[in-house]
């Protein structure tokens, strides 16, 4: 669908957070499946076939079909045991967890919330397909069917030695770092945020002796005591890791700011689901930005 949007498959993989080749390998495995060709290619032409004309329109229709299936089995659940399923990132910053989930509705004593952790285009999906109610998405795909409230904009941090140079100053810069190993979370857990910190350090000339990639944050500890290098990652879950003989310290550089976001679907008319986002932005929201931030969320009765 995404392809048949842009017409393009430079742009719809861009919209969907993977590469080009990744696209024309799952393109051309549906058409092998279906036994019909959906896309006409030509060297910058991209255009549906008539079989494919008619399979986008119904592909379409089941969407919204299954959308309107599960909504109705949410709002029907929420009469007998009211259920919020929340998407996070597994690098969400803690006090943002902390928040989310000390949200109290006085309307909804017996609520519960079901949380999922992906990845940034996973959560994306989630919301758009109704598997997910809202989530916490770090800098999301701008997209006209979502509803995204920015929260909160914070530097990324490096969590180093205690015994490394930059680690006796306040803010460090990518320049302090082009002489060890990095360890990133990986590409396919922000695109956007990955290819902006890899380009910044290359205008800067800097590049890492080596690259690691983590999955779960805990796995640096280890790595960096035995001098594999330094560690990118979010502030709370830096700040968390620091011990004796780690420390962490924010970059200078709004080049890496991260700003996390409320996404949720912009079609959204759940009160349950309304009622806890406008919660959840007073907890984490400054009180100056309250009033925009709620207005954002909208509830139809």
């Amino acid at each position: 669908m995404t392809l048949a949007e842009e017409l393009n498959f430079t742009r719809a993989a861009e919209r969907l957070r993977i590469t080009q080749p990744a696209l024309s390998k799952q393109i051309a495995e549906l058409e092998s499946r279906l036994g019909f060709i959906v896309f006409t290619r030509q060297i910058k032409r991209v255009e549906l076939t008539d079989a494919g004309q008619v399979f986008v329109r119904g592909c379409k229709d089941s969407l919204a079909i299954l959308e309107k299936a599960i909504r109705a089995g949410r709002a029907a659940q929420e009469e007998i045991q009211p259920v919020v399923t929340v998407g996070h990132s597994p690098y969400v910053d803690p006090l943002v967890m902390s928040a989310l989930l000390s949200v109290h509705l006085p309307l909804y004593p017996n609520l519960r919330l079901r949380m999922e952790s992906k990845f940034a285009h996973e959560l994306t999906h989630g919301v758009l397909s109704a598997e997910l109610d809202l989530a916490i998405i770090e800098e999301p795909v701008a997209s006209g069917s979502l509803t995204q409230v920015a929260l909160q904009a914070l530097p990324l941090h490096v969590l180093m030695s205690r015994d490394h140079p930059a680690a006796k100053r306040s803010y460090v810069t990518i320049d302090d770092f082009g002489n060890v190993g990095w360890m990133m979370f990986p590409k396919r857990a922000n695109p956007a945020v990955y290819d902006r910190i890899m380009e910044t350090a290359k205008q800067s000339r800097v590049a890492p002796v080596e690259l690691h990639h983590y999955l779960a944050p805990q796995e640096v500890v280890q790595l960096i005591a035995e001098n594999f290098g330094v560690a990118f990652m979010p502030r709370g879950i830096a700040q968390q890791l620091e011990s004796q003989e780690l420390v962490s310290r924010p970059f200078d550089s709004k080049a890496f700011q991260i700003t996390s976001y409320l996404v949720l679907s912009a079609g959204q008319a759940s009160r349950l689901v309304n009622e806890f986002g406008r919660a959840f932005l007073k907890r984490i929201v400054p009180v100056a930005q309250q009033a925009e931030a709620s207005s954002q969320l909208f509830l139809d009765l």
